[in-house]
């Protein structure tokens, strides 16, 4: 990798493509890392073997020469009916959201990440600012 600024692209804009794929498109186009979005088509966070996908991924990179930074904005990898739900502002459920963030900081070491981009979340529009400032400290 070279010194200074380098370009990179999100797999969120690869949602039609296989993860290997999008990963391969990248690299021939000449960027230098990825922001790979996890969820349930490229990297599911969940995935009973995810072990054996990071190690796989992992190993993909790295032949790719992409560097990598693990995004938390995935749609649907909560709560399939409602985009990005919960979030930590969320009444109910924001400890489902807590964790994917835990998970996140896992696989990104796992992966050798150079950073986390937490989505914390949209605050509802109904709840008053304190309320949703004090439910976002509480995580």
């Amino acid at each position: 990798m070279s010194a200074g600024t380098r370009f990179g692209y999100g797999t969120n804009g690869f949602g039609d493509h296989p993860l290997e794929d999008a990963l391969a498109v990248l690299a021939d186009l000449g960027y230098e890392g990825v922001g790979l979005t996890l969820d349930p088509r490229h990297l599911d966070p969940f995935a009973d073997d995810l072990p054996h996908r990071l190690r796989r991924l992992a190993a993909r990179l790295d032949r790719l020469g992409l560097a990598v930074v693990v995004e938390t904005g995935g749609r649907y990898v909560l709560d399939p009916w409602r985009k990005h739900q919960p979030v930590l502002m969320s009444a109910e459920g924001a400890g489902r959201r807590v964790d994917l963030l835990l998970r996140a900081v896992r696989i990104a070491a796992d992966l050798g990440a150079e950073a986390v981009s937490f989505w914390s979340g949209a605050a509802p529009a109904d709840t008053p600012r304190q309320v949703v400032w004090d439910r976002l400290l509480a995580g």
